[in-house]
């Protein structure tokens, strides 16, 4: 059961009740509850669904702007999981690498890499930071467990004293990083099956919550047609083949027209459908240019010409 002296910790932190005895049980029920502790991370991630939209939309709109980036901060398992969702976006949405920065407490050379105490490295906060050179511009995404972490709060500090707009996400409500935030995202995971080890449920909320927020973003900013991620790089066969598929099923060609179509484009999706439905690669660019990227307002444009 949790112990008085317990309720005084943060969330993240206390005890669980229902891990009572849970190194004497069956293998199959500290599994089961393992499973169960993380389909209720993800339940959580559903009661911030609006605060995640609200970030996501003024994310996007800061984003717009293309001297703008994208910058992750976080430590330990958060950290990892805040670097995870960065980095695979150039891949799936084409985002752009020198838009995009990662920084991390504990091991910014190696993600394989965790050392705990960089959590309380403040001055590794600061250095990294003047690395940044973050601006008014930026986006500044912060994720920490305990909403408590001193590198990722200081970074949040710092970044909002420069004006940059800031994402916190916690699972403990009324925590430092949850109130520095321009848009605050709560977690509510309540106590670890193994107290403290927030890679479990937390992380699992983390996972989610960050995965449902970028693909948001890039959504909002035209990366995305009909579920297709028209902006994906197509460097490998199978992400070649994704790419013909999406050129022939968005612009109605078969896959001979749409290989054609993407080796004028360059491999580029959606400069490749435009030039499918006609048009010549320069004048696809343009249509693209005038449309803002977005795919859709240009297929839009074209029709009604």
């Amino acid at each position: 059961m949790t112990t008085n002296s317990d309720s005084s910790q943060p969330n993240t932190e206390r005890i669980s009740s229902r891990s009572t005895g849970i190194d004497t049980w069956q293998s199959r029920d500290v599994l089961n509850v393992l499973w169960q502790d993380q389909a209720a991370g993800v339940a959580a991630v559903r009661s911030a669904i609006g605060q995640l939209e609200t970030a996501a939309l003024a994310v996007a709109e800061r984003l717009k702007n293309q001297a703008s980036r994208l910058i992750y901060v976080g430590a330990g398992s958060s950290g990892v999981l805040a670097a995870l969702d960065g980095i695979e976006l150039p891949c799936t949405f084409g985002w752009s690498p020198a838009r995009l920065a990662v920084y991390r407490a504990d091991d910014p050379d190696n993600i394989l890499t965790i050392q705990t105490e960089g959590d309380d490295e403040v001055d590794m906060a600061r250095t990294d930071f003047l690395k940044s050179t973050i601006s008014k511009q930026d986006v500044v995404i912060t994720v920490s467990a305990s909403g408590e972490t001193r590198y990722t709060c200081l970074f949040a500090e710092m970044a909002k004293e420069q004006g940059a707009l800031v994402v916190g996400m916690a699972n403990n409500d009324d925590s430092r990083l949850l109130k520095i935030a321009d848009h605050p995202v709560l977690l509510n995971t309540g106590p670890e099956v193994i107290a403290g080890s927030t890679r479990l449920k937390a992380g699992t909320s983390q996972k989610t919550a960050l995965g449902m927020f970028s693909t948001l973003v890039m959504t909002r900013l035209g990366h995305v047609y009909d579920g297709m991620m028209v902006d994906v790089q197509p460097d490998n066969d199978k992400l070649k083949k994704r790419a013909n598929h999406m050129v022939a099923s968005i612009a109605h060609v078969d896959s001979e027209t749409a290989t054609e179509a993407l080796q004028k484009s360059g491999n580029h999706v959606k400069t490749a459908v435009l030039i499918a439905k006609g048009l010549t690669p320069n004048q696809a660019r343009e249509a693209l240019s005038g449309a803002g990227q977005n795919l859709r307002d240009a297929l839009t444009r074209i029709a009604e010409a």
